[in-house]
């Protein structure tokens, strides 16, 4: 061989063969998406208000970390230097800041704080009557208040009365707590007031009454950082008063009534209606 094509073969560069090195800003972009759809998909099934909020708040961890490892792939790409992945990178940014915002921050902090313990809503109080026969609960029901019913009903068999005097407050635990009524096919009673969430324990009652001073309120479902008007036509508070057979009139003004206001219907309103049954 001639000495030219000897030194000339010698001095080319080999082709590196790919390693795990080329393929990382793959792996950073994509795993994030996958593991927000698995968060997505445990959040359904979590079985309780903290572990829903808890897959939640890894879902949306998830999303931001996907958004950046989209940001570095597209760099990579264009070795920091082309034009059209600094331009497709710019507006991704632009549309995940803008769909973020401060709603979605605020949102994200009320999911953290009820995923790491600290929801502002209290646990509902929840008591027994001497003779074992009545359920009082009292207040705000907040996470851990399907527990604390489950439990004072497996302390007390004999319980055929739930009283009630509550603002609301979580709609997944209200339902926990109406599935738990059904379940043993219990009378309610609103005692005081019994709005937003407490509404839909009332209508799991087998017989539904209510003291002639209470108020029972209803309003469109609300949750930091998200939109009242969108909630008022999909969020699960709306789903349980189909449920319980309201009527699409009487449902339409509840979705009509903002969260920051109440409507309390007129009692005939109320027995026509069927969530009071007398």
């Amino acid at each position: 061989m001639h000495p030219a094509l000897v030194s000339s073969a010698a001095r080319a560069p080999a082709t590196p063969a790919p390693g795990w090195r080329s393929r990382l800003p793959a792996m950073v972009g994509l795993a994030p998406w996958g593991l927000a759809v698995l968060a997505d998909w445990a959040a359904d099934h979590a079985g309780s208000l903290r572990g829903t909020a808890t897959w939640q708040f890894v879902g949306m961890a998830a999303a931001v970390a996907g958004l950046v490892g989209i940001a570095v792939c597209l760099w990579r790409l264009g070795g920091g230097r082309g034009m059209l992945p600094r331009a497709v990178l710019g507006v991704l940014l632009a549309i995940g800041l803008g769909t973020a915002g401060p709603s979605s921050a605020q949102r994200a902090a009320e999911i953290g704080r009820i995923a790491f313990g600290l929801d502002p809503l209290p646990a509902a109080r929840v008591e027994l009557s001497g003779d074992g026969r009545t359920l009082w609960l009292r207040g705000a029901i907040g996470t851990g208040s399907a527990d604390a019913v489950a439990r004072a009903l497996g302390a007390a068999s004999g319980v055929r009365l739930v009283r009630l005097d509550s603002p609301g407050g979580r709609v997944y635990e209200a339902r926990e707590i109406a599935e738990l009524l059904r379940a043993r096919r219990v009378d309610t009673f609103a005692e005081g007031l019994c709005a937003s969430a407490c509404t839909v324990v009332l209508l799991a009652g087998r017989e539904r009454g209510a003291a002639e001073q209470a108020r029972i309120g209803f309003h469109r479902p609300q949750f930091a950082g998200q939109d009242d008007e969108a909630l008022g036509t999909s969020h699960a508070l709306i789903r349980a008063y189909r449920d319980a057979g309201l009527g699409t009139a009487f449902i339409d003004r509840v979705r009509a009534t903002p969260s920051r206001s109440m409507w309390y219907p007129a009692r005939a309103e109320l027995l026509r209606q069927r969530v009071l049954t007398g």
